[in-house]
């Protein structure tokens, strides 16, 4: 994705990030319930829809952040189909390394790419949002919507939501540090948010106390998403246009 198409990260950015987790939950299991397409054709209608908007953003040298969030969606969406039904099919050990392994493999390959490319993505503390940073996103949404399930079948989703919202707010807090782990913190704070987002994305929905529905809660967190793109300015000089990067 071009340099230009990029958000800053910033509390900005990771207040989306969470908030993009608890609608992708919501918009997934919608999704899911209401489409009936089945784990194959359900996830390839979302492959081509990602597919579709890479291929728009890659003509379009204006700085938008449009392609990025809705490929965060698509593919945060298509996370939470596919988690859902693996973990019926694959012991839960078994599925939570695996998701671990690829996540950590994905992103280890989102360091090994173009040097100028990563070093215009570092400039807004973002990784090279090559083809292996896309695979790890799926990877963490996958990864976050699996545990943040375990988490709330074993001490309920409010318990959950409050316990790794708390995480999340430790690990941001470290990402926040210069140093060598910067890169990794940013991994690791985005499986937390992943994983934050399903818990409270089904307590929102799901649960007696809050329940609402799954519609009305997706229409609820859907609109305080936008909103924060919209409403909270950017920084940084994000709006200035950049040079494109292959």
């Amino acid at each position: 994705m071009q340099i230009a198409h990029i958000p800053k990260v910033n509390a900005r950015y990771w207040s989306a990030i969470l908030l993009a987790s608890l609608c992708g939950t919501n918009t997934g299991d919608l999704y899911a319930h209401e489409a009936h397409l089945g784990i194959i054709l359900g996830t390839s209608i979302l492959a081509v829809l990602a597919a579709a908007v890479f291929l728009l953003e890659r003509r379009d040298a204006q700085p938008r952040e449009l392609y990025y969030w809705t490929v965060i969606l698509i593919i945060r969406t298509g996370a939470t189909n596919i988690a859902d039904y693996f973990k019926h099919i694959i012991p839960w050990v078994v599925f939570g390394a695996i998701l671990t392994a690829m996540l950590a493999g994905f992103a280890w390959l989102s360091k090994r790419g173009d040097a100028k490319r990563e070093a215009d993505a570092e400039a807004l503390g973002m990784p090279n949002t090559g083809t292996a940073y896309w695979a790890a996103m799926l990877s963490a949404g996958i990864f976050g919507t699996f545990v943040g399930d375990v988490a709330s079948k074993l001490i309920g989703k409010g318990a959950a939501s409050l316990a790794l919202g708390a995480l999340l707010l430790v690990a941001l807090a470290i990402w926040r540090r210069d140093g060598v782990h910067r890169f990794w913190m940013y991994w690791i704070a985005l499986a937390v948010a992943r994983t934050a987002g399903t818990a409270m994305g089904d307590w929102l929905a799901e649960t007696k106390e809050l329940g609402i529905g799954l519609p009305l809660s997706t229409l609820i967190t859907a609109t305080i998403f936008i909103l924060i793109l919209v409403l909270w300015p950017r920084q940084g000089g994000d709006a200035t246009p950049i040079p494109q990067t292959a």
